[in-house]
């Protein structure tokens, strides 16, 4: 779940403006209504056509397909439209919604939160949540208070996930450094069937697990295995965005906005954040983590790679599980899930939370199904259809449960015990945050393609934030 790590599993969406972007939204909002007014004017219109909202794609879509058939089910004569958007969807849905063809329900990331419960653009469903059945204290505590604002709630909770270290312990074995990593609380054992499950672990926050701690493992595996002179074993890779690395600033004890998020001045650029910077850059630089050429254009094989046994950590959120999950079960992949390190002056890391809701439209044309809908798309039965796509935490604590004690690699339980030491994105409380992650990825690229200094570059792109958003 995620990118926001939910956004197809992406976190960071490049900052979009200008003539070009309004055009295309404008475009997208255009075919989008012509394709839909098709939908409910087709043989058999005289059903009841809601239209939903989202990003997803591929598998998850056809999950999500299976949640709208099961209500398509429990009410005949209504059809449920999935109109997916992987790209455009925050312009896309915006514009649909300003030009009175909104869906009837859509999905909202955490980043989008402000943008539209500022605009007026989600319906308050706190007055309808007895009806619903929907009581906040059922989902985890930190997903339901990103979409409260007081009394009321724009969004019903779908699913979350915190960023986390996957850690391949056959990597750290090999280097003699496995006992580095935190101690681990230990999963049920597997059942006695094959084929032979070795069992996730998850590492409870402790003193234990610091930067140097951390770092050690990392310098340990690095290595050379076919012997052509360059490294092909690495310990990370680096975390060039902003969603990756503010875990980091959290847990030297900084943050990258005042209280409230009124600037970015002192804090961005403050000194906890500058060891974090330091921290991470001395990694690239000392080889720690693949070459340069990855800082700017991203590192598309960095889940190979750690799969393969060419790297040591991965740092990622609960949506790459599926892409490791049949090499765990199959126990050709021996894996952890372990906290991210902290400063030694702290006691635990500080992880980041991402999440998405369900919100309804104010203009929505069927108001009362529309709620109806977020109600079940929201629900126990969706959330457990859902969770087969295995990309997020189910919201509600109780399913969540149910998934985690299914569960024979341990994974869901790591995953879950993590969660307490974690705060929700800086985006899902302050508007336009994109435009903050856009400038903020400059501070390491500048360091470590130009050798600029860290402080000169986070005091510059803190400069920056500030005079654009005049908060």
């Amino acid at each position: 779940m995620t990118s926001s790590p939910l956004r197809t599993r992406r976190p960071l969406r490049p900052a979009t403006g200008g003539a070009t972007a309004v055009v295309s939204a404008v475009v997208s909002a255009v075919v989008f209504a012509v394709a839909s007014t098709a939908v409910a004017c087709a043989p058999g219109g005289s059903d009841t056509v809601l239209r939903v909202a989202l990003w997803a794609g591929g598998h998850e879509l056809e999950i999500e397909r299976q949640v709208a058939d099961r209500y398509e089910a429990l009410h005949p004569g209504v059809r449920v439209v999935l109109e997916s958007a992987p790209n455009g969807y925050e312009e896309r849905l915006l514009t649909s919604i300003a030009a009175g063809r909104p869906p009837d329900v859509y999905l909202m990331d955490s980043p989008d939160i402000p943008t539209f419960v500022e605009r007026g653009l989600a319906l308050d469903l706190a007055p309808y949540q007895e009806a619903l059945g929907f009581r906040p204290d059922s989902v985890f505590g930190q997903v339901a208070e990103a979409f409260r604002r007081g009394q009321s709630m724009f969004a019903l909770p779908k699913d979350f996930t915190p960023m986390v270290l996957y850690a391949n312990r056959n990597v750290l074995a090999a280097a003699g450094v496995e006992n580095l990593l935190p101690a681990a609380l230990s999963p049920a054992a597997p059942p006695a069937a094959p084929p032979p499950v070795t069992a996730p672990s998850v590492a409870a926050p402790s003193a234990g697990w610091t930067w140097a701690d951390f770092r050690r493992a990392a310098e340990a595996v690095v290595a050379d295995t076919d012997g052509d002179g360059r490294p092909d074993v690495f310990g990370f890779d680096f975390p060039r965005n902003l969603y990756q690395w503010v875990p980091f600033v959290w847990s030297a004890g900084g943050d990258i906005l005042a209280p409230g998020g009124s600037r970015a001045a002192g804090y961005l650029d403050g000194p906890e954040a500058l060891e974090a910077y330091r921290f991470l850059t001395a990694l690239a630089e000392d080889g720690l983590t693949p070459g340069a050429q990855f800082v700017q254009q991203g590192d598309p094989a960095r889940e190979a790679r750690f799969a393969s046994g060419g790297q040591a950590f991965l740092l990622s959120g609960h949506w790459t599980l599926p892409v490791f999950r049949d090499l765990v079960e199959a126990g050709a992949l021996d894996l952890a899930i372990v906290p991210i390190p902290h400063h030694p002056s702290r006691t635990a890391a500080t992880s980041v939370l991402y999440a998405s809701g369900w919100a309804v439209p104010p203009n929505a044309s069927n108001l009362r199904r529309a709620i109806d809908l977020a109600g079940f798309l929201a629900s126990p039965e969706a959330q457990r259809i859902r969770a087969r796509s295995g990309l997020a935490i189910p919201s509600r604590i109780d399913v969540a449960a149910e998934i985690a004690a299914a569960d024979r690699t341990g994974v869901e339980d790591a995953f879950i015990a993590l969660v307490g030491g974690a705060r929700m994105t800086w985006g899902a409380r302050v508007r336009d945050f994109s435009r903050v992650e856009a400038l903020a990825v400059e501070i390491m690229d500048r360091r470590l393609v130009r050798g600029e200094p860290l402080a000169s570059s986070a005091s510059d792109v803190a400069r920056r934030i500030d005079a654009e958003f005049e908060w």
